[in-house]
């Protein structure tokens, strides 16, 4: 029976050794497997990068024509107009590229055997793609005309607005009676991680760059108020409080107090550029998130109308 136990016990050594070898050979082939997928999605968008800007180059000629165009009107709407031009003219030059209807930004939801197909995931990726650089291409070249049109009177009216928000600051606590953020939602106050998407505002020179800092601050508001508000709902022993699902309502008071406090320069006229030149057939939520900033900064204006001398 010893024998018998010490043969026991040395094949459950040996099948202990074998299995902790078997799971430290996993880890380090999942190692190497996710180190080769970062080093494929690199060279990949790399290359689908080098791709896109080659097919935009090959309409320099093009292009300048309607920079050109652009920057000799003051108009916004004429302005938008030949910008959508632009956007018009890209996308019929980029319908008839074999290139790029070949080329699919990401295979990840579908066949790639079906990427000929209107329907295919992949293609209105990379759809979005081109005509995404095709904006950040346009909008660097005209960035001056588009976002101040009207020269230093929009600075400085923009200055006059960042300075009174600067006094603003000082009153504008989560106290106050025109903002009156819940209790329940104060506790990840100020929000830090909100008011740093909106100081990122000005390192965009495209409308959809500036747009998805704005669609970012308001989204990481509502996380965050969600977080907040559920995680005291589990301390006070409510497992499950779908009260905590912050609304509109509740977003908005948060919504002007991340920017009263952000403070993000050229504001006013980030907005009229946003809504100048955005896309036309914009998603509903992107809609309705400009139109929720939006409406935060009249609100702005009507607290520093209440508070002017």
């Amino acid at each position: 029976s010893a024998c018998v136990f010490r043969f026991k016990a040395v094949v459950s050594t040996q099948s202990t050794g074998r299995k902790c070898e078997l799971l430290r050979s996993k880890e380090f082939l999942h190692r190497v497997q996710s180190a080769l997928e970062i080093k494929h999605n690199f060279f990949y968008k790399t290359l689908v990068t080098f791709v896109i800007q080659s097919f935009l180059k090959g309409f320099d000629e093009q292009f300048r024509e309607y920079r050109d165009r652009f920057n000799a009107l003051t108009m916004a709407d004429e302005q938008a107009e030949v910008y959508h031009e632009y956007i018009d003219f890209v996308t019929e030059k980029m319908s008839d590229d074999i290139v790029i209807q070949t080329l699919g930004i990401s295979h990840a939801t579908c066949d790639e055997r079906e990427c000929q197909t209107d329907d295919c995931t992949a293609m209105e990726n990379h759809r979005r793609e081109v005509l995404r650089f095709a904006e950040i291409n346009f909008f660097n070249a005209v960035f001056s005309s588009a976002f101040l049109p009207n020269g230093e009177a929009q600075k400085q009216k923009d200055s006059v607005f960042r300075e009174s928000l600067l006094d603003l600051q000082h009153t504008a606590d989560l106290n106050h009676t025109d903002i009156q953020i819940p209790a329940k939602y104060r506790y990840e106050a100020p929000w830090i991680p909100a008011q740093r998407h909106l100081a990122l505002l000005p390192a965009f020179r495209s409308p959809t760059g500036k747009l998805g800092c704005i669609m970012d601050c308001v989204f990481t508001i509502s996380k965050l108020l969600f977080i907040g508000a559920a995680g005291q709902s589990i301390l006070d022993g409510q497992i499950t409080d779908y009260s905590s699902v912050p609304g509109a309502d509740d977003i908005m008071p948060v919504l002007i107090y991340v920017i009263i406090h952000a403070n993000p320069p050229n504001l006013l006229s980030t907005i009229d550029f946003i809504d100048n030149f955005k896309p036309r057939a914009m998603p509903g939520q992107d809609q309705y998130t400009l139109m929720q900033f939006t409406s935060a900064v009249e609100f702005i204006k009507s607290m520093l109308h209440r508070v002017a001398p």
